[in-house]
């Protein structure tokens, strides 16, 4: 009745989809099991931008619509795959087997926005390998929460394609960390697919590298004792 009111007449259906969600909602899907697929649409017309991937498949479309240079012939040759995962990106950062367009950065302080971000599960979730995202902007060191001795916690707003939010509505610190899919704490009612979220990795104070992460800034202190390098690799690279 409001948008009624507002338009002054009638929605289309067309319209209620957009206004609903539910367009947004069938245009943007994490996908596993079949092959993905991302459409550039046209500023003027949202339902013409289309995303069906999972991470990985998500930031090599970014790659391959954005460079010249990310081509087929490029990942077939330097990662063996048209559309490799997380844990081949996470390999080849680091082993520098990327080949020439990526370069290793290894200090958690040196990220900057566009910057990729591999975590390899290393075996540890069925039919995952692990998740990948791109460097929006680092906002800082954060002590809030899940504070480890010898290592410093930044707060990085990431760019990625997921089928969980990173955080919990509402939550604590979560307002302060937002993710874009996630609208509500009613089950059903948040976005997947490709969003802008907050993970918090963590640098060792030794070494400045990467020690360890977390999904969002509401994981708890004990899950994140279990997400070191040591259990879950971590690598980054930025696309020169």
């Amino acid at each position: 009745m409001d948008d009624v009111r507002v338009y002054s007449r009638a929605l289309t259906d067309r319209e209620i989809g957009i206004v609903s969600g539910k367009t947004a909602r069938e245009n943007n899907v994490y996908l596993i099991g079949s092959p993905s697929s991302a459409v550039w649409g046209t500023p003027d017309d949202l339902t013409s931008w289309i995303n069906r991937s999972r991470c990985s498949s998500f930031v090599t479309r970014v790659l391959k619509q954005t460079y010249g240079w990310a081509t087929d012939a490029y990942f077939k040759q330097w990662f063996q795959d048209t559309i490799p995962e997380a844990a081949d990106y996470r390999k080849a950062f680091t082993d520098g087997t990327g080949g020439p367009h990526f370069r290793r950065i290894r200090k958690v302080a040196d990220l900057r926005p566009g910057d990729l971000i591999a975590v390899d599960y290393n075996g540890q979730v069925a039919n995952n390998t692990g998740h990948i995202v791109m460097v929006r902007e680092v906002k800082g060191t954060f002590t809030g929460s899940a504070v480890f001795s010898g290592e410093t916690q930044y707060a990085v707003e990431v760019i990625d394609c997921t089928a969980e939010p990173h955080g919990v509505y509402a939550l604590t610190n979560y307002p302060s960390y937002p993710d874009t899919r996630m609208v509500s704490n009613v089950d059903g009612e948040n976005f997947e697919g490709a969003g802008i979220g907050h993970m918090m990795f963590y640098a060792s104070d030794a070494t400045g590298e990467f020690s360890r992460y977390r999904w969002s800034v509401n994981t708890s202190k004990s899950t994140a004792e279990g997400l070191t390098v040591a259990s879950r690799p971590i690598a980054a690279a930025r696309v020169v």
